[in-house]
């Protein structure tokens, strides 16, 4: 995996189209009756490989939540998307140069907000948490910021108070599959990280983080984006407008549900019982 830069994934329709700028209302309609994606030129957007399960490459393939529901809710629009999969700091500098048209998934710090175009509606919300070493029983206070020793992946943002305080020892990695084995080995303190990706890792790589690291503090919870470039903000609004009509639309019809829960059962069950991931496709 170290290997792979940039994987192109192209899912699930025929091709996807986006333009530079919205149609007008009376092709949009048409377009909406006759099942078409109402954009000129093709979606291209960029997922990041390591922040499985939200988006990641898994068993060689791209999986994640955030996956799923992007494919979902553009399809709702009849749009198909294609996906270059490479790592979160190539992601987000391509969107920032004008080289890829957005990157998921992105949290709305205010850094974010000043250096990107927000659609309106989160992708999903997500908790990031504090882990510790399981024999650590102290109690978690925020003095711990000040003296102790935190693990975080480069390049990620987890909120504008801990990202700017630069009295926190923060040791920067690749992946949070290394912050939690530097904690698991005591190299670290603590390790940030989300939720759901923690638990993804600590039951699927108990080899490399053992004892299992425990959760003692809720860092933040946080909204995660597609972050599209203001390099071409006609095009970046078209679609990130876009993108909020199919999340509204599939969260009315009952879809959203349906990826939530699948991807809760696996992580439960699914992934112990050794079952593939979760690969939401249009209907």
């Amino acid at each position: 995996m170290a290997l792979l830069e940039c994987i192109t994934v192209r899912l699930p329709h025929a091709l996807v189209l986006f333009s530079a700028m919205l149609l007008s209302p009376i092709d949009n309609a048409k377009a909406e009756q006759s099942g078409q994606c109402p954009m000129h030129e093709e979606i291209v957007l960029a997922a990041e490989d390591a922040f499985f399960p939200y988006s990641g490459l898994h068993e060689g393939e791209l999986r994640g939540f955030a996956v799923d529901l992007v494919t979902a809710a553009l399809s709702a629009k009849h749009c198909d998307v294609t996906l270059h999969v490479m790592p979160y700091n190539r992601c987000i500098r391509e969107v920032a140069q004008g080289r890829q048209l957005g990157c998921f998934d992105t949290t709305g710090s205010d850094e974010n907000k000043r250096n990107f175009i927000f659609h309106q509606t989160p992708l999903f919300f997500g908790k990031i948490l504090v882990y510790s070493h399981p024999d650590n029983t102290a109690k978690f206070h925020p003095d711990f910021l000040k003296d102790k020793t935190f693990s975080v992946v480069r390049g990620y943002t987890y909120t504008d108070a801990f990202d700017a305080d630069e009295t926190i020892s923060k040791v920067e990695v690749d992946s949070d599959l290394q912050t939690l084995a530097l904690v698991a080995k005591r190299r670290t303190d603590y390790a940030v990280a989300y939720e759901k990706v923690a638990d993804f890792h600590i039951s699927n790589s108990q080899d490399l983080i053992s004892p299992a690291p425990r959760a003692v503090h809720e860092l933040a919870r946080f909204g995660l984006f597609v972050s599209f470039s203001k390099l071409t903000p006609e095009r970046s609004s078209a679609v990130a407008a876009l993108l909020d009509e199919g999340l509204q639309a599939i969260q009315e019809n009952g879809t959203y549900e349906d990826i939530d829960a699948a991807w809760d059962e696996w992580l439960k069950h699914g992934l112990k019982d050794g079952r593939p991931a979760p690969h939401w496709k249009s209907r």
